[in-house]
């Protein structure tokens, strides 16, 4: 069970995700997903060999209250990934990559090994594309092949010293699985005025769902057959009122929404959706306040025995979803109450325009990963 630390520390991580789900989104007007997880999990473990100011700003825009409590954001780290690991639908990974030559400091591989799960292994970057090759052929082997040239190999080469890889893959069947029979084509309005016909499925079961007058939006609640992922949906009632809706994503705790969802009869109409995203993190993170282990005041003094200066170069993030009548696979790299509620008509929950979801552990209540659907045709 999760411990008042750990409820507090999947608050912040769930904080952070948020705010970087926002960032990106605000930038793009597309589908989106990502894995705040995956994300924040490799800037955790790269902040753990910070020092001075590049360790306290990591660790606060991280949401970790600053660098003195990095022995403590560890030890969560440990017990998260433990907890998540034990979920036999989803698998996260962590690996080290170090120049030949380079020895990464004993208090650094400690942590990465205990805490991040993380094994390191030497590789030769001057010879880039090789170098690239065995990093990608890890990560497609972590993320069921869905995870391709993460790393091109122009971002590799003599000086390069380290690269941090975080992976992770979901695979889930729905408990309740829609009949593929019942998939017809539906209006989704891409706009207020604009709409486009989509392979929707269609289902009607007991859901945990919920109406959020603050959030001008109502909820729903689909869970998997194994583990402890399920997938939240927030649907605006306006056909164009996702923006608001994101705007105001910042104000809940989206892990603790299904607390106050009941169960009941509910129609679902869900299109179809499969979304790849890869994203450049470095601006998003300068735009959040993470931009001095850009630069060449950079203290990464924590990693390495050689005191070679460090700096960060580049954070990319690509991640995969998709969703049918069998259940969702999601990649990235980087029990249930029910109350009894008097009969009452099914509710309808018809997802015909553009809508938020989050992939959640309930039991850990962190958002493994979220994004967007804004066109399920694209």
């Amino acid at each position: 069970m999760a411990t008042e630390i750990d409820a507090q520390f999947a608050s912040k991580t769930n904080d952070f995700a948020l705010e970087l789900y926002k960032q990106i989104a605000s930038t793009d007007k597309k589908n989106v997903i990502i894995s705040p997880l995956s994300i924040s999990t490799c800037l955790s473990l790269a902040a753990c060999g910070a020092a001075g100011e590049t360790a306290e700003e990591m660790f606060s825009v991280l949401k970790y209250d600053g660098a003195a409590q990095k022995q403590s954001v560890a030890e969560q780290y440990g017990r998260v990934l433990a907890g998540l690991n034990a979920n036999p639908t989803l698998n996260i990974a962590n690996k080290v990559y170090v120049m030949d030559k380079y020895t990464v400091k004993a208090g650094f591989g400690e942590v990465a090994q205990k805490s991040f799960y993380s094994e390191a292994e030497t590789v030769n970057f001057g010879e880039n594309d090789a170098a690239a090759k065995k990093i990608n052929g890890w990560v497609e082997q972590k993320t069921n092949d869905k995870i391709k040239d993460l790393i091109s190999s122009d971002c590799l080469g003599q000086d390069t010293r380290m690269v941090l890889v975080n992976a992770i893959h979901f695979k889930g069947t729905w408990k309740h699985q829609f009949e593929k029979q019942r998939t017809i084509p539906m209006p989704f309005w891409i706009s207020a005025t604009e709409s486009i016909d989509v392979p929707t499925m269609n289902i009607k079961k007991h859901f945990n769902y919920g109406v959020f007058e603050e959030l001008n939006a109502s909820a729903l609640e689909l869970t998997y057959s194994d583990g402890d992922l399920s997938m939240l949906i927030l649907l605006p009632n306006e056909r164009d009122g996702l923006p608001q809706l994101e705007e105001k994503l910042q104000s809940i705790n989206i892990a603790d929404l299904t607390s106050k969802m009941y169960s009941q009869e509910v129609e679902v109409a869900l299109p179809k959706f499969k979304i790849e995203f890869d994203v450049d993190l470095k601006e998003t993170l300068e735009k959040l306040g993470m931009g001095t282990m850009f630069t060449d005041k950079a203290d990464f003094s924590e990693l390495l025995e050689q005191p070679d200066p460090l700096y960060v170069s580049k954070v990319v993030h690509k991640a995969f979803i998709e969703v049918n009548e069998e259940g969702t696979e999601a990649a990235a790299a980087t029990g249930m109450t029910i109350m009894l509620m008097c009969y009452r008509e099914p509710r309808r929950f018809v997802v015909n325009r553009p809508f938020y979801f989050a992939l959640v552990d309930k039991k850990l209540k962190v958002v493994a990963f979220n994004g967007r659907v804004q066109n399920p045709r694209n």
